[in-house]
């Protein structure tokens, strides 16, 4: 029930915001709103899909037009007059820094290297049966001595790392469980055993952990200030659409 109430609060307060926008002849040219709708297309990487977009969520072309013209004409409101009230100072951005520090900080990484040889969750087990021989195979070589990279770039079905010679950097929840264990039992130099994931078969080699460190104020002042300037925009926005909803018209 509560999720309807939110719901319903947040279309009262989008119509109100609207009457006052219509109401203060803040107005779109056709032209603004086919550049939105520019916009929207380019988004998707064919016409077929924005077409698909637009049946799935039982749109006409007009109907998205009325929906764009409706958004920007709000827009035009709120930054008219509720985002100049908003202001971040550089006092409160370093005051949330300081009072969040464990948000502040970077995860322990891991620099690391793989060769994976892809096979289906659900493939027969005589093609997972090879799949499994061929990087264990590869597994042999790399323990032998073998050039880790060079065998990443010639052997490895991962398109997003082999021609780097499989090279990641990875913190946790970056990968899937098995491959995160795995990656993290290691120490710099390690190989591991062979590593099964949906994705199929993997061996990891561990290149070296970077330590988990805060970021410095500098890096991430501009961060806490949108941040920041975010909630307080809400902040205003509601109490703009609490002083409409004692004079607005809504049924």
């Amino acid at each position: 029930m509560e999720f309807y109430r939110s719901v319903l609060d947040h279309l009262i307060g989008a119509e109100l915001l609207f009457q006052e926008s219509t109401k203060r002849k803040f107005e779109l040219t056709d032209e603004e709103v086919e550049a939105q709708l520019t916009v929207l297309k380019s988004r998707m990487p064919d016409p077929s899909m924005f077409e698909q977009a637009l049946v799935s969520n039982g749109l006409t072309l007009q109907q998205l037009r009325v929906q764009i013209r409706r958004e920007l004409t709000i827009q035009k409101l709120i930054d008219a007059d509720v985002t100049p009230r908003v202001t971040v100072t550089g006092n409160e951005a370093r005051k949330y820094y300081d009072e969040n520090l464990e948000q502040m900080r970077r995860p322990e990484r891991l620099r690391l290297s793989h060769i994976l040889k892809r096979v289906a969750p659900d493939a027969a087990s005589k093609e997972k049966e090879v799949a499994r021989s061929e990087i264990e195979a590869l597994l042999d070589q790399a323990r032998s001595g073998a050039d880790f990279a060079a065998m990443a770039r010639e052997h490895s079905e991962d398109s997003g790392s082999a021609t780097t010679g499989g090279q990641l950097t990875v913190a946790r929840g970056d990968t899937v469980p098995p491959f995160e264990e795995a990656a993290f039992a290691l120490s710099p130099g390690g190989l591991s055993p062979v590593v099964e994931t949906q994705f199929g078969f993997h061996i990891i080699k561990l290149a070296d952990k970077i330590a988990g460190q805060v970021f410095p104020y500098a890096d991430v002042e501009a961060r806490i200030k949108e941040v920041l300037g975010q909630r307080a925009l809400e902040e205003e926005l509601n109490g703009e659409v609490n002083f409409l909803r004692e004079s607005g018209d809504v049924e």
